[in-house]
């Protein structure tokens, strides 16, 4: 599970800039926690037919990448076939750092639910994530992504809630009070020990407050990343900022996958 270069295929287009956080006034999330019900019905989605082609498309297309070939080629039967690719373990719920907590509201949750997640393989070693969001009163699979992240540390969750913060690629565990970290990014994040929730909203707010929408950060378009030690990190150059746009309905899983996309590059289905 690292924050190497990996590859992304579906809804999630990785462009220059990077959405973050909804706007104000907009959804914070993808919508309510899943049910069992929910989690059910993803389960079946993820196991289709439609859904096992567009991995193992993938994983042909991951081949490609890897032997520095075009990525936007048909893909054979045979090849797909091949690939005979099968899921790995439960469909998990995947949640991700809360916009309003970071801008310090008392009463909002430390993350919000953002998609649910399965992890993959296919006969020759690969692995794969599958991430699925809601579709009226279904489940459609969003995208697919190299790496087991998504589906993996969501497993961790012993008794609590673990979520990402993206922005950083940290994985954490809040349980008992405490935020604690899941990778090395998230231990570099909050330390060994982890941190209160109190202190983890003063550290994102520190990352983040004056970069949400409207602010000063978002108008000017300034250049940057972000490191899990200050934050922030030198301007580079190229590219526009990570900037925390304002979003549609569905904001906060955008962000994500924005993030996520941005880190891993596109591979056409």
């Amino acid at each position: 599970m690292r924050a190497s270069r990996k590859l992304a295929a579906g809804a999630v287009t990785a462009g220059l800039g990077v959405t973050m956080f909804a706007g104000t006034g907009t959804a914070l999330a993808a919508g309510p926690d899943p049910s069992p019900a929910d989690t059910a019905a993803a389960a079946k989605t993820a196991a289709a037919p439609a859904a096992t082609e567009r991995l193992a498309a993938f994983f042909v297309h991951l081949d490609q990448h890897q032997h520095g070939k075009l990525t936007n080629q048909a893909v054979s039967k045979a090849a797909k076939a091949a690939k005979a690719p099968a899921l790995d373990g439960a469909v998990r719920p995947v949640y991700t750092l809360n916009p309003a907590f970071v801008q310090g509201r008392k009463d909002a949750s430390v993350a919000t639910f953002a998609y649910l997640a399965v992890g993959a393989h296919s006969a020759t070693g690969q692995h794969a994530t599958m991430w699925l969001t809601r579709q009226g009163q279904g489940w459609k699979v969003m995208n697919v992504i190299s790496g087991t992240d998504e589906s993996a540390y969501p497993a961790r969750a012993d008794g609590g809630t673990v979520f990402t913060e993206p922005q950083i690629n940290a994985w954490y565990r809040l349980k008992g009070g405490r935020v604690t970290g899941l990778n090395s990014t998230a231990t570099t994040s909050v330390g060994q020990r982890g941190v209160t929730v109190a202190a983890y909203r003063n550290l994102v707010r520190t990352r983040y407050a004056d970069k949400l929408p409207g602010s000063s950060y978002q108008r000017t378009g300034r250049l940057g990343g972000y490191t899990p030690r200050t934050g922030v990190g030198k301007q580079g150059g190229g590219g526009a900022a990570p900037l925390l746009s304002a979003l549609g309905a569905g904001g906060a899983l955008a962000a994500a996958a924005g993030i996520v996309a941005a880190r891993r590059r596109r591979v056409p289905r």
